[in-house]
């Protein structure tokens, strides 16, 4: 069995059983006859469980990064990259999946406040920056006519893309993707209208 097999089957038992049993439920001889394989074979591959735990959920977010690898040019294709890399990034968030193991962290704190606080800077914190950085390079190439510094920005648009949806989310009501996409929209337009060089201007 390669390497690129035996990896997969591992992250995918650990994923199934993290989400039926939470994180600090699941055991090494567990997640070894789940993957079909031995508790050797384990840690060749993964050193802890925490280690697995960051793998599993790398694999579930890296599509949020797919639309930022495009080569912008002009405000049009920037402005197309900027709605994807949002459409892509809540889309992982509201996944029911992603939801459940938010739920779990969240759960978690309680008894391993570290852990809770290392899912938020594996599945949040890179997408955070990420939109950062894409909010900076907007500015730079003057795609994005605010001043206002980029980390508020991605601030604001998070919250008002996610806001009180998540929360639902959160206590397990169903949130349509349509309405978030729409949402999405009408975030990046007040976005992209705002001026504050041609507010101060006025003034």
């Amino acid at each position: 069995m390669s390497r690129k097999d035996a990896e997969g089957r591992i992250l995918a038992a650990a994923r199934d059983l993290f989400l039926e049993f939470g994180v600090a439920s699941v055991t090494t001889d567990k997640l070894a006859k789940a993957a079909k394989t031995s508790k050797m074979t384990l840690y060749k591959y993964f050193a802890s469980k925490e280690e697995l735990l960051e793998a599993v959920v790398e694999k579930e977010v890296a599509k949020i990064y797919e639309p930022s690898k495009m080569e912008v040019n002009n405000q049009l294709e920037y402005q197309k990259m900027l709605k994807l890399f949002c459409v892509n990034l809540v889309n992982i968030l509201f996944d029911p999946q992603i939801v459940r193991f938010d739920q779990l962290m969240i759960s978690q704190a309680l008894s391993s406040r570290t852990m809770s606080q290392d899912h938020y800077k594996r599945c949040y914190l890179p997408a955070i920056k990420e939109l950062v950085r894409l909010i900076t390079m907007g500015q730079i190439r003057q795609y994005l006519k605010t001043t206002q510094d980029p980390e508020d920005i991605a601030d604001m648009v998070l919250s008002s893309i996610s806001g009180l949806s998540y929360t639902k989310a959160l206590f397990g009501f169903d949130i349509s993707k349509d309405k978030l996409e729409e949402k999405i929209a009408n975030v990046l337009d007040i976005l992209f209208s705002a001026d504050d060089n041609h507010k101060q201007s006025k003034a």
